[in-house]
């Protein structure tokens, strides 16, 4: 806004200086000092406020001083409550790791990671699919799918090897939860590919729309299915050997 301001020198004959607004903030800013040596014009001056009356430039400032302070507090607040959520999921990664090096083989593995998700987490459901014809595969109760069929429909998942979240149609939702998938809204569907290679597909899912969401940060989702699919392939290797 280029708004001009008119200034008179009254009974001294000097003519009227026209000043811009853009000057006259160039002037305050460089001199900070100009309202403490007219304190009067504080009280003097004043502002149109959103509630339709005016307020001095004293109140003014107060406002936004409070409002800088509520938009600090909530951000700090946010801060806080990130860092007890990635603190709480650490934890909760961390005991799993630990649990996982302990399992003997391919289905302790599922197992455990059903038990510590299910329990610890927000999680209610948990699939773990295998893609047939992925080199060694596991013996015994596995659910093990069709791998052209989940690498077409899952290509971006394991295209960026990062866990996807978000919802997912009703039909897909049936596929992926044979048991109980009325009940899920939301998921997250980790890729297992360990050396790059897709061995699995791990999808856990959650009944709340907003749980697993695009925007959610998958950190923790990521390190898990690593972890997960470098305990399955130190297993199949161990069976075939």
């Amino acid at each position: 806004m280029n708004k001009k301001a008119i200034i008179t020198a009254g009974q001294s004959g000097v003519e009227a200086v026209e000043l811009t607004a853009e000057q006259v903030a160039g002037f305050l800013g460089t001199h900070p000092e100009f309202f403490l040596e007219h304190e009067n014009l504080l009280t003097e001056l004043s502002l149109p406020h959103d509630s339709g009356k005016a307020v001095s430039l004293l109140e003014h400032q107060v406002m936004l001083l409070r409002r800088r302070f509520d938009n600090t507090s909530r951000k700090l607040g946010e801060l806080l409550e990130n860092g007890r959520r990635s603190e709480q999921l650490f934890g909760i990664t961390r005991e799993l790791v630990l649990a996982l090096l302990e399992t003997r083989n391919a289905e302790q593995v599922i197992a455990v990671s059903r038990g510590h998700l299910l329990s610890r987490t927000d999680v209610e459901a948990m699939e773990v699919i295998f893609l047939n014809g992925a080199g060694q595969m596991p013996v015994g109760e596995f659910r093990i799918e069709d791998r052209a069929l989940i690498l077409e429909e899952f290509r971006d998942v394991f295209r960026l090897n990062k866990a996807h979240c978000g919802k997912q149609s009703e039909s897909l939702l049936h596929w992926l939860f044979p048991e109980g998938c009325v009940r899920i809204q939301s998921t997250a569907l980790c890729p297992i590919s360990p050396n790059g290679e897709p061995l699995a597909l791990l999808a856990l899912g959650q009944r709340s729309p907003d749980h697993f969401t695009i925007h959610m940060e998958t950190l923790f989702l990521d390190f898990i299915a690593e972890a997960m699919g470098a305990m399955f392939t130190l297993h199949l290797e161990a069976a075939t050997e």
